[in-house]
């Protein structure tokens, strides 16, 4: 069937609309306050040519509620708003309107968790949590697997709450050994609906094009202000407004700190964990400028509490430059001059202030705490 010319000239300005969203991302390279080095510059293009494909991943390939699919967001190749090098993250589109079912097998990673959402940076910038399930609550069979009801009626056994404007599931796997751990293995399908796709309709392709043009432009927008306010506080590692990073999708198990570095050759950003509170686990992460977490495959650009060694007094001491110093609990910056960071509090109930100081890669060996680590 032809299209008349009205649907002509919509669908022609949609994908107009979405080239020009990529093309005015461009200036957010050379807004006030952002480095222009080169290092922070290529990241910087690479980054808004990953946010492209994150924004038809999420909106044109896997935006149908009525036939979800697992996929990994946020992984080796596409990074956003500090994501965790310890995760296996995985999202669905749903719709709160239906119910789903979650098969898997736990595995062995340390840490699960699955959350529901109403909103999204496509929309309105926030995720509002309407539903939470981690793995310290989740009944396993003695052969390792599991199911989940998704659905707004209580269900006997494992379930996960969404209310009617529920959008998207979240599941964050999370480990202390990435490669000595097993992840859990998970499908997800719609109850009450079988039969397969129908094809593409012309009004869907316009409204996921439309809704992706949208994410590309609010959260390239809103990951750039982070970072300037990020960098309005050099070489420090704060506490973060939890209620702020539960709005935006944010873990509620997990307490959230964002802080900058920015360090010459010779120069190494000294953190102190004074002590370490009871919690299921914690980690630092070294980022770019760009809030995309630095290049984990061939870097050691994090640290979690099973891999950092603790000093005899019970607190931590984490190393930040460019070059290893020869010490225990050294974090690289992979040759970036100035990027930022995230620390991570997974249930701790008592928040730690890390305490920050950058001193001369030489003096580094001066420092008493780092003379009889303990693991």
């Amino acid at each position: 069937m032809s299209i008349d010319a009205s649907t002509e000239s919509r669908t022609r300005a949609t994908w107009h609309q979405f080239c020009d969203a990529l093309k005015e991302a461009g200036d957010l390279l050379i807004e006030p306050g952002v480095p222009q080095d080169e290092q922070t510059q290529a990241d910087g293009l690479r980054y808004l040519s990953r946010m492209a494909r994150a924004a038809l991943e999420w909106y044109v390939e896997f935006n149908d509620p009525a036939f979800p699919v697992l996929y990994r967001p946020a992984h080796e190749t596409i990074k956003l708003g500090a994501d965790n090098p310890d995760n296996l993250y995985q999202k669905a589109v749903i719709d709160g309107r239906y119910e789903y079912r979650l098969r898997g097998t736990r595995g062995t990673v340390d840490y699960i968790s699955m959350a529901t959402s109403r909103g999204s940076y496509a929309e309105n910038f926030t995720q509002v949590e309407t539903g939470f399930l981690d793995g310290n609550t989740l009944t396993v069979e003695a052969d390792g697997t599991f199911e989940i009801i998704i659905s707004q009626t209580q269900q006997a056994g494992n379930w996960l709450t969404v209310s009617e404007d529920s959008e998207s599931l979240l599941i964050r796997q999370t480990f202390r050994h990435r490669d000595q751990e097993r992840p859990a293995e998970i499908t997800i399908e719609r109850l009450d609906r079988h039969a397969t796709p129908e094809a593409l309709e012309l009004m869907t392709a316009i409204a996921h094009f439309e809704k992706a043009t949208a994410f590309y432009r609010n959260t390239t927008r809103m990951f750039a202000d982070w970072s300037q306010k990020i960098s309005q506080q050099p070489n420090t590692l704060p506490l973060w407004d939890q209620a702020f990073c539960q709005m935006v999708g944010g873990d509620p198990n997990i307490l959230y700190y964002h802080g900058h570095f920015k360090l010459h050759n010779e120069e190494a950003m000294v953190i102190t964990l004074p002590s370490i509170p009871a919690c299921q686990t914690w980690n630092i992460q070294v980022d770019n400028y760009w809030m995309e977490s630095l290049d984990y495959r061939y870097h050691w650009v994090s640290l979690n509490q099973a891999q950092a060694s603790v000093n005899d007094n019970g607190s931590v001491t984490l190393i930040l430059s460019a070059t290893d110093p020869g010490c225990a609990n050294w974090l690289s910056t992979a040759g970036h001059s100035e990027g930022t960071l995230c620390f991570r509090w997974v249930g701790a109930e008592v928040s730690v202030n890390p305490q920050v100081t950058v001193l001369p890669v030489g003096d580094i060996e001066k420092l008493e705490a780092l003379e009889t680590p303990s693991i």
